[in-house]
């Protein structure tokens, strides 16, 4: 429980102590019963927050993938600092129905859909980032069969990547997304469908650190 090297900010030393939000780590294993355990600091999400929306244009949006740490108690914490949040399961999807979150600010990504969790997720009013071009088919087929309008955005494998990520999700064949060169025809689909086309959705990989290749890649 000595903190070793250098301590991140937000946590601290007491006594010599690795401390978090002014408890050291023997209290909070004694107020918690036993150890291990997870500690979170509310007030460490809403800097990390702040610090976020003060670097980006007001017009940007942030979501919060709930993949990142399901635990219900953050997921009810993190809805009062975001604009919405991205799921990538019906389990996640569930979660935030109990939640009690604003459905209609999800959006579910995922090239793994199963048929329930599109029926799921189109009943709710969720945003799906529709990942192939059958994928596109069986949401509008679900769609018409529950008499719904399902709110649809098209995953983009674009022609280039995030030079640097550590998950290459863009630059060539990947199983995220559809072909940029695909696109138009499946938009056009979409849109002759009746469906609610919300927009594009690019992700082109994951883990970079490299400031300058991220702004390249935007």
């Amino acid at each position: 429980m000595k903190p070793v090297g250098p301590i991140p900010p937000g946590f601290a030393a007491i006594d010599g102590e690795l401390a978090i939000g002014g408890m050291t780590a023997r209290q909070l294993i004694a107020q918690a019963g036993a150890s291990p355990l997870f500690v979170y600091s509310t007030t460490m999400l809403e800097a990390r927050i702040a610090q976020l929306r003060a670097a980006l244009p007001p017009r940007v949006g942030i979501n919060y993938a709930i993949k990142a740490n399901p635990l219900r108690q953050i997921v009810e914490f993190m809805s009062d600092l975001v604009d919405g949040f991205d799921i990538a399961s019906g389990g996640e999807l569930a979660l935030a129905q109990a939640a009690g979150l604003d459905l209609a600010k999800l959006s579910f990504a995922g090239p793994g859909k199963r048929d329930v969790e599109l029926a799921a997720a189109i009943a709710a009013g969720v945003t799906l980032n529709v990942e192939s071009a059958s994928e596109l088919q069986r949401a509008l087929k679900l769609g018409d069969a529950a008499g719904l309008t399902p709110r649809l955005a098209l995953r983009v494998n674009p022609d280039f990547e995030l030079r640097g990520s550590g998950m290459k999700m863009g630059g060539g064949a990947k199983p995220f997304g559809i072909d940029q060169a695909e696109i138009p025809a499946v938009a056009a689909e979409l849109l002759a469908a009746g469906a609610e086309f919300r927009g594009l959705h690019i992700f082109t990989g994951s883990q970079s650190l490299d400031t300058h290749a991220i702004i390249e890649t935007q």
